[in-house]
């Protein structure tokens, strides 16, 4: 009887149609109140397909759930503004981090808020899941003005999330080559970390225009290591992948401090990175609950 409610709550809502069977159990790690109840709701609109293949967990940067009043909190800058001087400026940290990324998070918000106006398959997961979940189960080409409106700014939230979580002054104990299993993963995928270095920074200076470029686990490759880029904020989660590491290459990250240089932003982002963040996210990634 439970399982014919649930097939039934699938078919209203949409679930049925747009639940994917490669991400039919995408949120077994999750840990939160009543996930469990989504995730079986998923399974069985999708014929409890590739639960075997389930990432352990999608959110690899706190925060991974909503404050006590239901939004997703901007996280606090983790260091001074002026502390990746002379890589990254003041004036850029503060514009980046309190006018863009604090501008992702309200839009992301009222998105959320305005749940009418929603898929009724976002609309059901809404509240029940982390935005990593819900951006794992949209498809990669939004199908609506409201859902391409919750894309970009969804996406935009996750990224720079990831972005600022991942940067630490110079100097900093994590501001080294990675090492452990992320080192291992780099050497197996790339050949060595300098390969893998050329190659991100490659994908980095060849976005068109406004985009990312990111370090993603891949869950359908035995959680092998990929580079890839993403035009605007488009989220890699989108696709299937979980990002661990992402280089902001729209203007607002560097045009203050370099121009036109792009490139120059590029290299020099590279000294400020905080590869033990990194290691604990690819740890979460791929560590099984």
């Amino acid at each position: 009887f439970f399982f014919q409610e649930i097939k039934h709550e699938c078919n209203a809502s949409g679930l049925a149609a747009r639940a994917r069977p490669d991400r039919a159990m995408t949120t077994i790690a999750f840990g939160r109140t009543g996930m469990r109840a989504v995730i079986l709701a998923l399974a069985v609109c999708s014929g409890f397909a590739a639960v075997a293949t389930a990432p352990a967990k999608l959110c690899v940067y706190e925060p991974c759930a909503t404050n006590k009043d239901g939004k997703w909190p901007l996280p606090p800058l983790p260091y001074p503004y002026d502390s990746l001087v002379p890589h990254i400026d003041n004036k850029t940290m503060h514009f980046h981090h309190d006018i863009h990324f604090a501008g992702y998070t309200n839009k992301t918000n009222k998105a959320l808020s305005e749940r009418g106006n929603l898929p009724p398959y976002l609309e059901k997961l809404a509240g029940n899941m982390s935005l990593e979940g819900m951006m794992y189960v949209v498809e990669s080409e939004p199908d609506s003005a409201n859902l391409t409106y919750f894309v970009n700014n969804g996406g935009g939230y996750l990224n720079h999330k990831m972005y600022f979580a991942t940067m630490a002054p110079p100097g900093s104990p994590g501001q080294r080559e990675p090492t452990g299993a992320l080192l291992d993963a780099i050497d197996a995928q790339f050949g060595n970390f300098t390969a893998f270095k050329d190659e991100m920074t490659s994908q980095a200076k060849s976005v068109f225009g406004s985009g990312w470029a990111f370090l993603v686990v891949d869950p359908e490759n035995s959680n092998g290591l990929l580079v890839t880029s993403r035009p605007n904020q488009n989220s890699p989660y989108m696709d299937g992948v979980i990002p661990i590491l992402g280089l902001d290459v729209w203007e607002h990250a560097y045009y203050l401090e370099y121009g036109p240089n792009r490139g120059d932003y590029i290299d020099n982002w590279w000294q400020v990175l905080n590869w033990t963040m990194v290691e604990k996210a690819y740890a979460t990634a791929t560590t099984s609950s």
